[in-house]
């Protein structure tokens, strides 16, 4: 639970510190997205994800999201995470991005289990214009709840996303 607090905490301070930082000209903006992947537990399984955030500042920002790691032993694995996030310009149209946050991990073994943990990623963007892009990211979402025999698996994901800016 430490680890969630701190994590929260941090994701707070990325938004809070720059955004007060931010000149007036410097509008925020906010952006949707979603994007397919390959989630790792105890198998391989196609992911999906839905995301939302918001760019107070250039380089910080927060964002919210849903993604669907498929199947875990014969049930479903899918998680709820909040994040403050850091993007580094590379050029006009490319930039590497990073995450920390936490993550409320999900599955159904008869009733229903969760695990909040930390969540930690890393990744790169491609922007073909102000409004659109796609990005490459691996995520660490932390342990799954522990299953009916107590182990808790660690959940791991690569995803393709595209993203829209508004």
């Amino acid at each position: 639970m430490n680890k969630v607090l701190m994590a929260m905490a941090l994701s707070a301070a990325f938004v809070a510190i720059p955004a007060s930082a931010a000149p007036a000209s410097a509008a925020p903006y906010g952006y949707i997205g979603a994007g397919i992947g390959e989630a790792k537990t105890d198998s391989d399984n196609t992911s999906y994800k839905i995301f939302a955030g918001i760019q107070p500042t250039p380089n910080f920002g927060a964002e919210l999201a849903y993604n669907d790691f498929g199947g875990y032993r014969g049930q479903t694995a899918d998680s709820w995470s909040l994040a403050g996030t850091g993007k580094l310009p590379l050029d006009k149209n490319w930039d590497i991005f990073g995450k920390l946050g936490a993550t409320r991990n999900h599955i159904k073994f008869g009733g229903s289990s969760d695990h909040t943990d930390l969540l930690a990623g890393v990744g790169i963007g491609y922007n073909f214009t102000p409004n659109v892009g796609v990005r490459l990211e691996y995520e660490d979402f932390g342990k799954l709840p522990a299953d009916v025999d107590g182990n808790k698996t660690k959940v791991t994901n690569w995803g393709l996303n595209a993203k829209f800016s508004f």
